[in-house]
């Protein structure tokens, strides 16, 4: 196989995490695979910086367009993230000369995040190019809207958008209903085919307004399962991070609450109700500093801050004895995947990849419905007060079920099989 990604990071969030695993894991399996993104940040992993495929004359041309999109879009505040195709105006050219260097028939394009980056006529321009089938890589909701990545409830994705309530706007033919037509024109005119980390996804895809009546394929993002796994000796990796070395631990990512989406308030929330009960846990905070409150009685936290590489988050996940994912929409996210290999039970509301991975009681607990609190703090209580028996058992079923579906072997066999048709 010979695949060609495009991405605009290879760092800075899961999208970009998940791009770069991707990529490793077909390498590892022999693939050739070739990786674009805007900017090159990592270098521990081969990449191509398109920004340095392009002439003087090029860049200057490039600069200017983002410069003059970005300005007639000023006005345009838009909440949350949003992607303006106008702003995406790097040439296939550039990408297409590089990409025959390799090869002069490419398989496949998978596109990722590429917001920012490439617009659906120069992902066009470059699998008809190269001979290459579109893939679509769903990227919490990137390619089933008109620009936005959560939709927050709204579900004008459906029939097209305009008047984007992200965007204030009233307009029924704005920017979000025109990149919509846009986008649905061309992945249609290409039979691009969508690929889903998740049912929750893939679901989500089949109701979008620009890929509803794709070919359509689920399955997850890959993990190096040869770092991602149970700890040999868990409490020298709680002294190896400053942890309490007895009592329950529970893992969670820290985020600006002020990201809805993500559910860290709802997770605030319920350990305020969980200490008003009188529960005792330890609460290792991984990512963002700051978030967490001072003035609880029965709960204590250490805030580990960023935690770069799978080694890193390998220890967070083996230092804890179960994690908390409290998003309400999103795709994954990737840590749910992460910690099961780890074998830390999930509990999570039931979106994105969580009802692919959780067997309720056995490896993990869904709560529902989506955002209610006291719920969370319920499942959060079963697990801090369980016999450790019980717990060790739900250890180990996380683990085996994450081993499953995770491998990089069997993401390759599922790309392979996409070309078959």
């Amino acid at each position: 196989m010979k695949i060609l990604h495009l991405s605009k990071m290879d760092t800075g969030g899961g999208a970009a995490d998940g791009f770069v695993r991707i990529h490793q894991a077909l390498l590892g399996q022999g693939v050739e695979s070739v990786a674009y993104v805007l900017k090159q940040k990592r270098r521990d992993v081969p990449m191509v910086a398109a920004k340095g495929l392009l002439s003087p004359w090029q860049k200057l041309v490039w600069g200017l367009g983002r410069a003059i999109a970005k300005v007639k879009r000023f006005g345009v505040k838009p909440v949350g993230v949003y992607d303006f195709d106008a702003e995406a105006n790097f040439p296939a050219g550039p990408i297409i000369r590089h990409a025959r260097t390799h090869s002069a028939k490419w398989d496949l394009v998978l596109v990722h995040w590429s917001g920012g980056f490439v617009h659906p006529e120069t992902v066009r321009d470059i699998a008809q190019a190269l001979g290459a089938r579109v893939a679509l890589w769903q990227v919490d909701m990137a390619h089933a809207t008109g620009g936005c990545h959560s939709n927050l409830g709204c579900l004008k994705y459906q029939t097209g958008c305009g008047a984007c309530p992200l965007l204030a706007s009233a307009d029924p033919q704005d920017v979000s209903s025109v990149q919509a037509a846009r986008r649905a024109r061309i992945w249609k005119e290409l039979v691009a085919v969508v690929l889903a980390p998740s049912g929750w996804s893939a679901r989500q895809a089949k109701e979008s307004f620009t890929l509803g009546g794709l070919e359509l394929r689920t399955f997850p993002i890959p993990l190096d399962l040869a770092v991602l796994k149970p700890a040999a000796d868990q409490l020298a990796v709680r002294r190896e991070l400053g942890l309490p070395a007895e009592g329950r631990i529970v893992l969670v990512r820290a985020l600006d609450p002020g990201l809805v989406y993500k559910g860290f308030g709802l997770f605030l929330e319920a350990l305020k109700q969980l200490d008003a009960q009188g529960v005792a846990l330890h609460v290792a905070v991984i990512g963002d500093r700051g978030f967490l409150p001072g003035g609880f009685r029965h709960i204590t936290f250490t805030e580990l801050g960023p935690q770069r590489g799978d080694a890193a988050l390998a220890r967070a996940y083996q230092a804890a004895d179960f994690f908390v994912s409290p998003s309400t929409n999103e795709t994954g996210p990737m840590m749910a995947g992460e910690a099961m290999a780890c074998g830390r039970p999930l509990i999570a509301y039931p979106i994105g990849i969580a009802p692919d991975l959780v067997d309720q009681g056995r490896n993990g607990t869904l709560v529902e419905p989506v955002g209610d609190v006291a719920a969370l703090a319920a499942a959060i209580r079963a697990y801090a007060e369980m016999p450790a028996d019980e717990l060790a058992v739900r250890q180990q079923a996380a683990a085996d079920s994450a081993g499953r579906i995770f491998s990089a072997r069997y993401f390759a066999e599922q790309v392979q099989a996409v070309l078959r048709r």
